[in-house]
Order: structure tokens, then sequence, then C-alpha cells
């Protein structure tokens, strides 16, 4: 689309050198360093300085070594505001301005503005993303001793591309907001309403429809359908949060044995420990929790395209 690589470089250039920027990625980086350092420093108060294993080297990015907050879940938390710090004034900003019907009276189509705002977002993201997380394995590097095992490298790779898939449905969320919200005040506050609603609050709501579809008694006892009806009621719900779809996809690829993200797993003291699953076999086990973070994101970006392009742009907005 012509235009699309001007109006691209243009909001990377103005992405990479604005405050929230610098304000995000420094939040992300400092909460990265101090929960990989603590967590290293919990594996060497439990006399794993050797670090023999190379599934410890994942331990210390998904927290599992010590009751502390992990790497994964400030990931969590900080990503969705950094994608939503990305896209909850890319339009309506430029709209009230007035810089829009300056930007759209040269030969640039209307199309091509807000692909390249998309593709400078999602630019943004992965440099941030991948930045941090490169520097923290490097720093993880420097605790542990040794470098990652090749199964090791390929599991932080698909957390690194999980961790970018995982923002950018939130920058492509709040791209949307800001196309059909004429202020920016309105868009940044539905933004993070639907972040907190989606991350903290969905939960609750999850248990509320499972307990009102499957209410709990005494007598006669749930049967084991009903109790795995229920669960699977209150994990489809809460699967709707792409928070959600976040921590099981980073459960699986950074601890190799976790082999399924259902309600329910066999297990007996007689079985002996399950064998860490290979790269290929998690992926499997997490390509529906990707295929569903993919199509948010194409999702909300074609709503957004939409109504975009039949907006009705004045050189001042009333």
């Amino acid at each position: 689309m012509k235009g699309s690589t001007v109006i691209f470089f243009k909001d990377l250039s103005e992405n990479l050198s604005s405050k929230r920027f610098l304000s995000t990625f420094t939040l992300i980086f400092l909460s990265g360093i101090a929960s990989v350092y603590l967590g290293a420093q919990e594996l060497a108060r439990q006399g794993l300085t050797g670090f023999e294993n190379q599934e410890l080297f994942l331990v210390i990015f998904s927290g599992a070594a010590a009751p502390i907050p992990s790497f994964v879940y400030f990931m969590g938390i900080l990503a969705p505001i950094l994608g939503i710090a990305l896209g909850f004034d890319a339009i309506n900003r430029e709209l009230s301005s007035g810089t829009m019907v300056r930007l759209l009276s040269n030969p640039i189509y209307r199309d091509s503005v807000i692909v390249g705002k998309l593709t400078a977002g999602l630019a943004t993201i992965t440099i941030v993303l991948s930045g941090v997380i490169g520097i923290i394995t490097g720093f993880d590097i420097l605790l542990a001793g040794f470098g990652p095992s090749l199964d090791s490298t390929l599991r932080i790779f698909y957390f690194t591309l999980t961790a970018i898939l995982y923002s950018s449905v939130w920058f492509s969320l709040s791209l949307f907001l800001s196309v059909i919200f004429r202020r920016v005040a309105t868009s940044a506050l539905v933004a993070l309403g639907l972040w907190i609603f989606l991350s903290f609050f969905i939960y609750m709501v999850s248990d509320i429809i499972s307990q009102a579809l499957f209410p709990l008694r005494t007598f006669p006892p749930l049967t084991l359908q009903e109790i795995a009806a229920r669960e699977e009621v209150r994990l489809l719900i809460s699967r709707i949060s792409p928070t959600t779809l976040f921590m099981e996809v980073s459960n699986v690829l950074l601890n190799p044995r976790v082999r399924t993200m259902g309600p329910f797993y066999v297990y007996s003291p007689n079985l002996p420990l399950p064998a860490p699953l290979s790269v290929d076999e998690s992926l499997a086990l997490i390509w529906p929790h990707l295929s569903a973070l993919i199509a948010e994101i194409v999702l909300f970006f074609i709503i957004a395209y939409i109504a975009f392009m039949r907006m009705e742009i004045r050189a001042k907005w009333e």
C-alpha cells in the first residue's frame, strides 16, 4: 500500500522516542531482572547452585523455585500495559489535533495510515519484548554459569513469540478503541477497564457461571462427570481472557513436564515421574492457544480497519 512505509517509520520513530516507551521498557526490564535474580538466589539457597539439570534454566523464568512473583507473572501484567500504551491514542489523537487531515492531504491512502500504525506498533512491541527477554536470558546465563540447551533455547524463543502475540492482542484492541472513541481519555479508560476485567475479574465470573450451571450439593453428591463438566465450563470461560491463554502457554513452554492444560491429570504414586515433553509435543499442546491469540489480533484489526475506512474525517472534529 502506498504510504504505509512512510507511516510505519514515522510512528516507529515516535514510539521509540516517546516517554511512554521508555517508562514501559524500564518497568518491564527492572521487573524481569528482579524476578530472575530472586529466583536464582532461591535456587542457590536450596543448594541447586550446580544447575546440573537443564530444566532448572527455565525454572528461573517460570518462578517455580520460590513463592515469589515470577518473570512470567510480571509479563502477564506489564505486556498488556505496553500494548495499551502504544495504541490507545494512535488514531483519535491525530484526529483531535487535526494532523490526520494534513496527513491525508498528501498522496497517502487512508488504509495505508492504519496499516502503517499497526505494523509500527507491532514492531515496537517486538523490539521491546525481544530486547528485554534477550537481556534477561543473558543475565540468567551469568547466574547459572552455563548456557541453555537447544531445547531450552527453543522454548525461550517460543515464549518470546507468545509474549509478543499477547501484547499485540492488547495493542490491536486499543487501536480499535482509538478508532471508535473520539476522546483519548475515553479510549484509555475503556482499554484499562477491559484489561482489569479480563485479567482479574474474569475468574470470578467463570466461578459464578460454573456454580450456577452445576451447583454444589451434599446429597446426592456431584458425580465425576458433573465435576468434570463444571471445571470445563469454568476453564472455557476463563480462556476468553488473553491473560489465561498466555499463562497456560507459558506454563507449558517453560515447564517441559506439563502434559495437559485440562482441569484433570491422571496421577498415581506408583507411576514414575513423567518424562519431559519435546518442543514439538509442547507446541502441539499449545497450538490452539496461539491460534486464538493470532485470531484476536486479526479480528480487532479488521474491525478497526473497517471502522476507520468508513469514518468521516473533517478539518475539525466536533
